[in-house]
């Protein structure tokens, strides 16, 4: 925190009689300081390593940009800066990989561990597909992971999708096995996936469906064990770990559909398809929902964490290749008590060009300088920045979320909290289904998927209850979302 807003802080917390909205709005102000000191950092280490880099101080360089990326707040800024990282470790010397600068932040040991990866396996591009998921299983949370990570995996070749390996083409599967968790941390979860899925196999004559608990045990074993069973088909699992290790097989025995997804690398893993309420095909739809109601100018705010840059850069990529503007991004930190500083960066409420300023305040629509805003933000962290919007005189801003902005028990404090936001998430919503509908709707479209996989061709299209599912090439179902306003 800069220092002027840690002394106010401590002022405030230290005096109980002062008013608790005064205090808001010092440390509001506050939270200006720390935000304007970050870009202004921000700046000046990028052009530090410019000029380190013309002077062939590559290492030196790279330790400047590392700091950088810690204080960016625009994802596609850090996209970039992070690929000028990666081009500038390219040029290192293999004995210059060995151990990162003591001065480097502490996101240089993973750079330089990916470096080494890539220099020694790239000479095998099945060898460097696997080193390279090894590495994300290690920096789950890495910021590499969303840009240059993905980039490297997409350059690799996918392998083609073999012809469906079950019964014929013309033939059903009549014997399906559903390895899910039905105990343990995620078994309400997935009884309800259970659930829906034996609801819609209920329609369908001479079906037996076999269940596997998957939390009874290790879910490649519950896996391995419905497959010596020769099923005509296999649903799961749901964990994205065991996913990502079916996908590293090539090819499966058994005709599966995974409820998850792994690496893009492995997409294309013979006899495996993937469908699963990824928060990507919700952050879609709500680019298309936006650009579809005419906000042609959008503001993003993201978690800076791995799930809400994938999340924010879900949102971006759509927006723009659809024609829409980011005008402005700013990063919070996830599950943190202090969300002002973001808030503040990204409105500029007290600037003479504010983000935004509702009419009833006196200003004019036409000192608007963003039409909506897209929030990345899990249930916790979306329950505190939607008021401190509100506070901050954006009552009238449109704001969109993905569906995990609403915690999944759907209380009434969370939906007054978050009331007028456009959640966007699987098409059966969560209405009078509980708080685990959303996964009851996966489990009917789950079935419904796995059992027309037979007929099913690239870019077909099915009506689901979780949204349009269509087919792609590589055996991925892809989910277009719904968006609708919540409620209390």
């Amino acid at each position: 925190m800069h220092p002027r807003s840690r002394r106010i802080s401590r002022r405030c917390s230290s005096r109980a009689t002062r008013v608790a909205a005064a205090c808001l709005l010092v440390l509001a102000g506050a939270a200006a300081v720390q935000a304007t000191a970050q870009g202004d950092n921000a700046a000046y280490r990028l052009a530090s390593a410019r000029t380190l880099e013309n002077r062939g101080q590559v290492t030196a360089a790279i330790v400047e940009r590392l700091w950088a990326d810690q204080a960016l707040r625009r994802i596609d800024q850090r996209d970039h800066n992070q690929h000028q990282i990666w081009r500038l470790l390219q040029r290192l010397p293999s004995t210059a990989l060995t151990t990162p600068p003591a001065a480097a932040p502490w996101t240089a040991q993973g750079w330089w561990e990916l470096a080494r990866t890539h220099r020694a396996s790239v000479a095998s591009q099945w060898e460097l597909s696997h080193a390279l998921e090894a590495w994300a299983h290690r920096y789950s949370d890495h910021p590499a992971r969303d840009s240059v990570l993905r980039t490297l995996q997409v350059d690799l070749p996918t392998r083609t999708v073999q012809p469906y390996a079950g019964p014929s083409r013309a033939v059903r599967p009549r014997r399906v096995a559903v390895v899910v968790p039905t105990s343990g941390p995620l078994g309400d979860a997935g009884q309800a996936l259970v659930d829906g899925l034996l609801d819609a196999a209920s329609r369908q004559p001479n079906l037996g469906v076999q269940l596997f608990d998957s939390a009874a045990s290790d879910s490649l074993a519950a896996y391995q064990a419905a497959a010596r069973h020769a099923p005509d088909l296999i649903i799961g699992p749901l964990d994205k770990p065991s996913v990502e290790a079916l996908s590293r097989q090539g090819h499966l025995s058994v005709p599966t559909l995974a409820l998850n997804y792994g690496p893009r690398s492995a997409w294309g893993a013979a006899n495996l398809w993937q469908f699963g309420l990824a928060p990507e095909d919700d952050a879609a739809a709500a680019a298309a929902h936006a650009l579809r109601a005419g906000y042609r100018r959008a503001a993003i705010l993201f978690a800076d964490d791995d799930w809400g840059r994938r999340v924010g850069l879900g949102f971006l990529e759509t927006y723009e290749a659809q024609g829409g503007e980011i005008v402005e991004q700013a990063s919070f930190p996830a599950s943190s008590q202090d969300l002002q500083a973001a808030v503040q960066y990204l409105l500029r409420p007290e600037s003479p060009a504010p983000l935004w300023q509702d009419t009833r305040r006196g200003r004019l629509a036409g000192s608007r300088r963003v039409d909506a805003l897209f929030l990345a933000a899990k249930s916790r962290d979306a329950r505190l920045l939607v008021p401190l919007l509100r506070f901050h005189h954006a009552v009238d801003l449109p704001v969109y979320a993905p569906d995990a902005a609403l915690d999944a028990r759907r209380n009434q404090e969370a939906l007054n909290d978050l009331r007028g936001v456009l959640l966007c998430g699987p098409r059966d919503g969560r209405g009078d289904g509980g708080p685990f509908a959303q996964f009851n709707a996966l489990g009917r479209d789950a079935f419904s998927v796995a059992t027309q996989l037979p007929e099913l061709s690239a870019g077909q299209a099915i009506d689901g209850d979780t949204g349009r599912l269509t087919l792609s090439t590589g055996g991925h179902i892809r989910r277009q979302a719904t968006c609708r306003p919540l409620r209390p």
